[in-house]
């Protein structure tokens, strides 16, 4: 790709049949069919869609040719992997190599993040080495993986792997095991943001980012709340022993994507982490028009030219796999 080039790495694509793939045997989720596509409900919730043609290349390239983005770095978002339960390693196998097949239709345009069977250590390793050789970038996490949440004990083995390696892993919000029941779409929008605050904050407090400090995190939507909360964590965190420097130490290490179009959010997450730790991302397709207006809110903040071109670019280059 040229040094120009726009890449946007929070996008999604949804391989067929991964969803079916994920989800059997869970009496509890179930897909429901709307006029925008398809709805997947978690004890009656809606937690996710599915929207129509997503999986459309041409309607997907002259998207991103019209808001001028060069590459885009493919993910399935919320669509937790531990929700497979013991079917995890077949189900990340089987998304895996249906993110790889989309990219290959033209692989100059595309690149992707694996999911893996994080809880299985022996597994884990074997799916990363095989995505990697598939093309894979980074590795692709949600806020929860299955019950577990991303400090819990079980996963300090995937953080310890991804530090090794100096892999970049994107972070999205998911629905917890203890989401709202019927709930039209409240928590997605407002709770989202919240999981991956309070992800990053435990993710500081228990250790995990001082003890794997080579590991490229990037957080969704410019990390939810934390950059109006930061100075609030950093007062509390001599309670936790495994944090030895306050939270916003850690945190500002890590980096965050610009899936947001409101102005003033932008301007407070350049404040708070600077622009050299801010990526560009849109969240398509589940936002319409979102590439084309992200890329002119971000042009609109009048920010210098040198700081854009990190953003749109400049910073995930050096990220990436």
């Amino acid at each position: 790709m040229s040094a120009t080039d726009i890449i946007d790495v929070h996008a999604h694509v949804y391989p067929a049949g991964c969803f079916t793939e994920v989800l059997k045997g869970r009496s509890d989720f179930k897909m429901i069919e709307n006029p925008r596509g398809q709805s997947l409900h978690y004890r009656g919730s809606h937690v996710m869609s599915l929207p129509p043609e997503q999986d459309n290349l041409p309607k997907r390239l002259a998207s991103m040719e019209e808001a001028g983005i060069g590459m885009a770095i493919l993910s399935v978002g919320a669509l937790n992997i531990g929700w497979a339960g013991i079917g995890d390693i077949a189900a990340a196998r089987f998304v895996n190599d249906g993110l790889a097949a989309f990219c290959r239709q033209k692989s100059e345009r595309f690149r992707f993040v694996a999911v893996l069977p994080c809880a299985n250590h022996e597994a884990m390793v074997r799916e990363l080495d095989r995505a990697l050789g598939l093309g894979d970038a980074g590795d692709g996490i949600s806020t929860n993986v299955g019950d577990l949440q991303l400090h819990a004990p079980e996963l300090r083995g995937f953080w310890q792997e991804m530090n090794r390696r100096k892999l970049m892993v994107l972070v999205h919000p998911t629905t917890p095991c203890d989401a709202p029941e019927n709930d039209p779409g409240t928590f997605l929008s407002v709770g989202y943001p919240n999981e991956t605050a309070m992800a990053a904050t435990k993710l500081a407090l228990t250790g995990v980012l001082a003890e794997c400090p080579d590991v490229k995190i990037v957080w969704s939507h410019l990390g939810g709340g934390l950059p109006m909360i930061l100075d609030r964590i950093d007062r509390g965190y001599q309670r936790f022993s495994s944090c030895p420097h306050p939270p916003s130490y850690y945190l500002r290490r890590c980096f965050f994507d610009t899936a947001c179009t409101h102005g003033p959010a932008l301007e407070c997450a350049r404040a708070t982490w600077g622009a050299n730790r801010l990526v560009f991302g849109t969240d398509v397709p589940h936002v319409p028009n979102s590439e084309k207006e992200t890329v002119n809110a971000l042009k609109n903040t009048g920010w210098s030219a040198p700081e854009l071109d990190d953003i749109f670019g400049g910073t995930v280059r050096k990220l990436v796999a």
